[in-house]
């Protein structure tokens, strides 16, 4: 379930490179702002859609069909009966 995604590892960095960054250098009050709350709006956002999706497995749901480039559902190999 679990997939490498360099965005978020980049928000990652980014919060801490802010949160230490600022205590060691002057950065304008603006752009911290801006970009601390894009980096964690950013990683809230992508686990709370991974927290969701968890959740619909957890009762039982069915996991969203993945598609293919060019819109068509792809054939999964658990569909085989």
């Amino acid at each position: 379930m679990s997939s490498y995604n360099p965005l978020l590892l980049l928000s990652y960095a980014g919060i801490a490179g802010l949160w230490v960054g600022a205590q060691v250098i002057d950065i304008p009050y603006v752009a911290n702002l801006m970009l601390l709350v894009t980096s964690i709006l950013y990683a809230a956002c992508h686990w709370s859609l991974t927290l969701r999706e968890e959740q619909a497995l957890a009762r039982g749901e069915s996991p969203p069909k993945e598609k293919d480039e060019n819109g068509n559902e792809k054939e999964s190999d658990d569909d085989e009966e």
